[in-house]
């Protein structure tokens, strides 16, 4: 069981491949201005999905409304 301090979240396969590439390519466009390759209507779902659930993993309200909880963080 996850202490307070720890978040986790279980993907599955496809999800994970997709948000290490996008952790990638904005590392690589940070390094080196490599441009964000545009996402898949799948990726883009799947990524969104994770997000949705990281905030509420986190108590952070969502921005259409769900959870009750602290002010959303910095958003990109």
């Amino acid at each position: 069981m996850p202490t307070e301090e720890e978040v986790v979240l279980r993907l599955d396969r496809p999800t994970a491949t997709s948000l290490a590439d996008l952790i990638y390519n904005v590392g690589e466009n940070q390094a080196a201005g490599m441009p964000i390759a545009q996402l898949s209507t799948d990726d883009s779902k799947r990524l969104g999905r994770v997000l949705h659930d990281l905030w509420r993993a986190l108590g952070i309200s969502l921005p259409y409304g769900d959870v009750a909880g602290k002010d959303p963080r910095r958003r990109i």
